[in-house]
């Protein structure tokens, strides 16, 4: 008996691999409702991440054998018709991007518009910076920097941070120490708000919020005009793949030439990354142990059966990934449009292909002595362009951004700046450092896309996995906890996360019970329409 009970466990625990397709090629779902799927899908999104998007989006309808070598030469770009907005879900409150042929400006809520002064100002836009004057009343020299004295700077700067986030001063701060900040920083704000609120500290909490919300509205102000030039490429270039005289579509000017070696970067990483995951897709067959890296490899939208996005085969990715390639290096091989760039771009273009960080840094000396530049000014340099990829969209330039970012980090190994600021804050487990911030467990459903990952990384700890569950409804909680060798020892619903609603924090819980109840009884309503079916089950 003992035996059978264990096989019907087993049994109930490896069901959950049914339910999930293995592509959107071999498996669909029947009999599931819009309302299901939209909620799936959104469930699988991150809150800061935008829907995907190639660069140039016209090269999704093309196939392998549709690529013509010698296109015609694209006409004038028309001026941006739409614009960029940020939309707010109903059903789950995410935050997400829809496109536009034009990237919004955050203050005045139109297009960004591009300076009138000529080539020069917009290439100052392109890769921002401030006069010697102004870098010696803000920059904070390397060994006093701290993360403590750049938000001080940044506080001084922002006496009105709600009204006025992006007064002169502020402005200028950012750009006097931006390669420094970046990223980082507001993650570092994000944790510095969490610590109060899990402190009860509200006020503090409140102030760093708003510290933080003008910061991000600085960030997206100063890299708008970034983000506009590369749009723009993106128009020329898409048309324009498999087209190997990069020089008819590249542009004229440095920043129309700077935006177009971005794109052309950006496109080839994220194509060499589709030919991974084709490659994996390709090889790897679907199993119990690997179903939680199968789903997690590449881009999620393959499992999206309403998802309009073409992805292809290894062979002919292969393919669209070798043409990617070739235009990257015919513009590399040029030298009239390398003479375009400036120094750090040209030595990240050039040093991107060497492998090993002490080849890299021998290259870097030489670099630098053959531009006649310091190489502590070409670090900054390197790590201002990190600074501003940072502000891109994740798909596509996501890759291509961390290969920016690993090459600057490798480029400071040996020197005062090798050591991270942020470690204390983001990256150490001390729960009294400035960082730390206390968690807690939160009741989720049975059913969430939360509790099935939850499980998946039980099994890869060394847990039961789904069959946790299974056994504690049957009363057998102390054992899966024995078994499992490991307790979640964190307290339960302190609902701290949402003090600074204007809701009070107190009955939280109950609040969301009742939420839940609602949804339930919602989801009812709709009937048998909800339950998943497998087509090769239907057949």
């Amino acid at each position: 008996m003992k035996w059978l009970i264990a096989l019907i466990l087993f049994s109930l625990s490896n069901g959950y691999n049914v339910l999930i397709p293995s592509s959107r090629y071999d498996t669909k779902l029947m009999g599931v409702s819009k309302r299901a799927r939209k909620k799936a899908n959104l469930e699988l999104q991150t809150s800061g991440a935008p829907p995907a998007r190639t660069p140039g989006s016209s090269l999704d309808p093309l196939s392998p054998s549709e690529i013509s070598p010698n296109p015609s030469p694209p006409s004038s770009p028309s001026t941006p018709a739409s614009t960029q907005e940020v939309l707010v879900d109903e059903e789950t409150g995410l935050r997400m991007i829809s496109e536009g042929r034009a990237v919004m400006d955050v203050l005045t809520k139109q297009p960004v518009k591009l300076s009138n002064l000529g080539e020069e100002y917009r290439m100052a836009e392109f890769s921002p910076g401030v006069d010697l004057a102004t870098r010696e009343r803000h920059r904070i020299p390397r060994p006093n920097l701290t993360v403590e004295g750049l938000v001080e700077g940044l506080t001084k700067a922002l006496p009105d941070p709600v009204g006025d986030p992006c007064n002169d001063e502020a402005v200028d701060f950012v750009l006097a120490n931006r390669d420094w900040m970046g990223m980082e920083m507001k993650r570092c704000l994000t944790s510095m708000k969490l610590k109060a609120q899990s402190e009860g500290n509200v006020e503090e909490a409140k102030r760093l919020k708003s510290l933080r919300d003008a910061y991000l509205i600085l960030e997206n102000k100063i890299s708008s005009p970034f983000r506009q030039m590369v749009l723009n490429a993106e128009s020329t270039i898409g048309p324009n793949f498999a087209n190997l005289d990069v020089q008819s579509y590249a542009g004229t000017t440095p920043y129309e030439i700077c935006a177009s070696w971005v794109v052309l970067q950006g496109m080839r990483s994220v194509w060499e990354k589709k030919a991974r995951d084709a490659e994996y897709y390709e090889k790897t067959k679907r199993e119990g142990k690997n179903t939680m890296e199968y789903l997690t490899k590449g881009d999620p939208n393959r499992f999206n059966i309403d998802s309009s996005r073409k992805f292809y085969g290894y062979d002919e990715t292969v393919k669209m990934t070798a043409w990617a390639q070739k235009m990257s290096t015919s513009f590399s091989s040029d030298p009239k449009l390398l003479s375009m760039l400036p120094p750090e771009i040209r030595f990240v273009d050039k040093g991107m292909v060497i492998s090993g960080g002490t080849e890299l840094r021998k290259f870097m000396y030489e670099f630098a002595a053959e531009e006649g530049i310091d190489v502590e000014g070409l670090r900054e340099g390197v790590r201002r362009l990190a600074r501003q990829l940072e502000n891109m969209q994740p798909d596509p330039y996501g890759k291509f951004t961390r290969i920016v970012g690993d090459l600057s980090k490798a480029m400071e190994v040996g020197t005062e700046e090798e050591e991270c600021i942020y470690k204390e804050h983001l990256y150490s487990l001390d729960k009294k450092g400035p960082g730390y911030f206390q968690t807690y467990k939160m009741r989720e459903n049975d059913f969430s896309m939360l509790r099935f990952l939850d499980n998946e990384v039980d099994v890869k700890e060394g847990g039961l996995g789904p069959m946790d569950e299974v056994l504690k409804q049957l009363g057998f909680g102390g054992m899966v906890e024995t078994l499992a060798g490991k307790k979640d020892e964190r307290p339960e619903e302190l609902g701290w996360i949402d003090s600074l609603d204007d809701k009070d924090a107190k009955g939280l819980y109950e609040r969301r019970e009742e939420e839940r109840m609602g949804q339930d009884m919602e989801f009812e309503e709709e009937g048998d329409e909800e339950v998943l079916v497998p087509q090769d089950v239907v057949d």
